[in-house]
């Protein structure tokens, strides 16, 4: 069984392709084919400012956003290669999300509990299932987050 892989932000922000502002990790941990993590709704997000005026709803393309970039963190350093190559960070794409639910309003001061699940990584495609709580109150899932990768 592997040890667990834990992240903080920074060290996040050191290998991702998502940059701030368009980063929704605060902390990310791999433990085998799952990686947890969370982001806390800020408040000064750039978009909530449109999304709603004087009523910020954090949108749910963004929550969705989120679980792929989770998704990300295990292509760029779980141990699913059997040579033990990560992904290269300019070459991991989104393809597809399917069975997409959203459950709840976000809104600032949330923190969004999120768990990604790999279900098939095989070069180039991976196949990941994702789940989002606030206060362990379901929030989103998508069954199926499909992302294309290269080394």
């Amino acid at each position: 069984m592997h040890e667990a892989k834990k992240f903080t932000k920074e060290q996040i922000e050191s290998f991702m392709p998502q940059q701030p502002p368009y980063l929704f990790l605060d902390e990310a941990q791999i433990e085998g084919n799952e990686v947890r993590g969370s982001y806390t709704i800020r408040g000064d997000e750039f978009f909530l400012k449109g999304h709603f005026p004087n009523n910020p709803v954090f949108p749910a393309s963004v929550m969705l956003e989120a679980l792929g970039q989770l998704a990300i963190v295990i292509l760029m350093k779980g141990d699913f290669d059997p040579q033990g190559r990560n992904a290269n960070r300019e070459r991991i794409f989104f393809t597809s999300l399917d069975g997409v639910r959203c459950c709840r309003i976000c809104r600032p001061g949330d923190k969004l509990e999120m768990l990604v699940k790999a279900k098939r990584i095989r070069h180039p495609l991976g196949l990941f299932e994702g789940s989002i709580s606030v206060g362990g109150q379901k929030t989103a899932y998508a069954e199926k987050i499909s992302l294309t990768f290269d080394f």
